[in-house]
């Protein structure tokens, strides 16, 4: 499958790759499109073989991705008023620190030191933002305002930027995770997970006994079975909501321990403390490698998997043996 979003490893490990900038120069800003914006440092001690300066681009998109880029873009001729007012503040600048706030998906660049540092934040959450700050965090542009009105956070121009309400890194508790595993079940279709959904189990329930007051044996058979699946809920979607990684790395923990996302608990349905003690350990080394790679000295490796299309001899794929090859190549 594709990958259309950065997920919390994927932000961490990028992020430890662009630290490599650190001490270039922002050189000019370019707008792509309203939510893409390409950054080009320039670092005037290093030289390439050619004899020029050492130039790279940092590419930015708005809720989706952040990485260095050799591709050539087409930039718009006339720059928006967000792209001249980045110009007018880190334009010339250096680039004095690359860090992820917390382990959410929200990355921090600093352009200068003390009281004239200016910040570019970009969120790669929900539908995204890019904002720049002056050095008190106060939000001088932005490319969109929300608030939170049940959490007191405003992120608008000429407020401060909630920084110290992002997420800090802490390992699972494995009690917790066990009890939330364990006991996931529900009593004769009655109870329903906490991680399932909350309070709809009663609401569907009592749906189903007025609608079978009303309707014939047929229709009784179909909502029971409906109900049944209902009161199941996949093995990746509890662990994604007690782990907070979301949904692809709790996938990705569920296969590293050689289990089935799909796997479905609930209405009966027990995972076993074997299964329990494995799941554990799968997030354990996840665990491990992120906090290597947040904190530690550890540089991860990309890899890209190419799969081998071998056609016929009508010139068509063949779709049965496009998956028997595969080639890794370390980026």
């Amino acid at each position: 499958m594709v990958k259309v979003r950065m997920n919390t490893a994927d932000v961490a490990a990028e992020v430890k790759c662009l630290r490599r900038l650190i001490g270039m120069r922002c050189a000019n800003v370019y707008d792509i499109s309203p939510k893409t914006y390409l950054f080009k440092l320039m670092n005037s001690s290093g030289v390439t073989e050619s004899g020029e300066s050492e130039k790279v681009l940092l590419l930015m998109e708005s809720g989706v991705r952040l990485h260095t880029t050799e591709y050539v873009r087409d930039k718009n001729t006339t720059p928006s008023g967000f792209t001249l007012k980045l110009r007018k503040h880190i334009r010339t600048r250096r680039l004095e620190d690359v860090r992820q706030l917390g382990y959410d998906r929200i990355i921090l660049f600093q352009f200068g030191l003390g009281g004239n540092a200016h910040y570019i934040i970009l969120e790669l959450y929900a539908q995204g933002n890019i904002l720049l700050t002056d050095s008190e965090f106060t939000v001088m542009t932005l490319l969109r305002s929300h608030r939170d009105d049940d959490k007191g956070l405003a992120i608008m121009s000429r407020h401060r930027y909630p920084i110290e309400a992002c997420r800090v890194f802490e390992r699972t508790d494995f009690t917790k995770l066990k009890a939330s595993l364990i006991l996931c079940k529900s009593s004769d279709g009655a109870e329903e997970s906490d991680f399932a959904g909350g309070g709809t189990a009663s609401s569907n329930l009592s749906e189903q006994v007025n609608n079978n007051n009303t309707c014939n044996a047929s229709g009784k058979s179909k909502k029971a079975n409906d109900g049944a699946r209902s009161n199941k809920t996949s093995l990746k979607a509890i662990l994604g909501e007690a782990l907070s990684y979301g949904p692809a790395l709790a996938e990705h923990i569920i296969l590293d321990a050689g289990l089935s996302p799909s796997m479905k608990l609930g209405d009966g349905s027990k995972i076993d403390e074997g299964t329990v003690d494995i799941l554990g350990l799968s997030v354990t080394r996840f665990e491990d490698w992120l906090l290597d790679v947040i904190s530690g000295a550890k540089l991860p490796e990309g890899y890209i998997l190419m799969q081998n299309k071998i056609s016929d001899k009508k010139g068509s794929t063949n779709q049965e043996s496009s998956v028997d090859k595969a080639y890794f190549y370390l980026n």
